[in-house]
């Protein structure tokens, strides 16, 4: 069965290298979830979109060894997945991503960033961004050059060590629910989770609640938050980041950003999950 939260898995391509990433986390991710997989493609000038470099979806579970050679969409069916392609023309990729986020309900988007620095940032804004922090939905976020937790030639996977980074506004909780849904899907030989809190005083942690076997660490600091998350992600080199976002909450997030864009504009060398502050787990 699906987990309860995350039903429907929509992957965004536009056929690039990095894009294939993607779509090899949301492939194995609807596998082990068993969710349904969109595979969604925007053509802003009204092209016609170019199917054969798009990856396969039977295609690439036959190479990976989830189904035989000659599978067909029954077999793919037998795994408990749903796979369909779409495409949209002569809208922005954003505007585009978040009307199939609401046409198809889904609960999981997986996105790849493209590296962008300097004058070529601002001539073309990442998409992944206004998704990430605007949306009411998880996303999941693939830096530029991140392999991340998922080999896309083997399909092998898994999450050993997750940073959750926390404060007391927004509620970690979330954070929480989500890490654990992805850690029950994937897990690494030897899990471990840790929170860090950058500040005075310490966040709420009392809502964590993980199964038997797992490590946990809390970790403070002091200093800046984007700066202290971004170090102790080098050094600890954890498989996946999540955080919670309210999005901008007031003016100085407008000017500078909030946490988590600052976070995603310096490109950590993992895989970042956003949550909203707003969606609740069961689990």
């Amino acid at each position: 069965m699906p987990h309860p939260k995350i039903r429907s898995i929509l992957v965004p391509t536009d056929f690039s290298d990095a894009s294939v990433v993607a779509f090899s986390h949301a492939l194995r991710l609807s596998i082990a979830l068993r969710a349904e997989l969109d595979v969604f493609h925007v053509e802003p000038k009204n092209d016609t979109a170019d199917w054969h470099w798009a990856p396969g979806v039977i295609e690439t579970l036959i190479r990976w060894g989830d189904l035989p050679a000659g599978a067909t969409a029954a077999d793919l069916a037998e795994l408990g997945v749903r796979a369909r392609r779409t495409m949209v023309s002569g809208i922005s990729p954003d505007q585009a991503i978040f009307q199939e986020m609401a046409n198809s309900h889904a609960d999981l988007v997986v996105l790849s960033t493209h590296g962008r620095t300097g004058v070529q940032r601002w001539l073309q804004p990442s998409v992944a961004t206004p998704v990430a922090v605007k949306g009411a939905t998880l996303v999941l976020l693939l830096p530029p050059g991140v392999e991340g937790f998922v080999r896309r030639n083997t399909g092998l996977a898994g999450i050993q060590k997750v940073l959750v980074p926390v404060d007391r506004v927004p509620h970690p909780a979330p954070a929480f629910d989500a890490a654990r849904i992805l850690l029950e899907a994937l897990p690494g030989e030897h899990v471990e989770l840790a929170t860090l809190h950058v500040g005075p005083g310490a966040a709420e942690t009392d809502l964590l609640r993980v199964p038997p076997g797992w490590e946990v660490h809390h970790w403070r600091e002091e200093g800046a938050p984007v700066d202290r998350i971004l170090a102790r992600a080098e050094s600890w080199q954890p498989d996946l980041i999540v955080m919670v976002t309210e999005g901008r909450t007031n003016w100085l997030d407008g000017l500078r950003g909030s946490t988590v864009e600052r976070v995603l504009a310096r490109e950590p060398k993992c895989p970042v999950l956003i949550v909203p502050a707003e969606w609740t787990g069961d689990v």
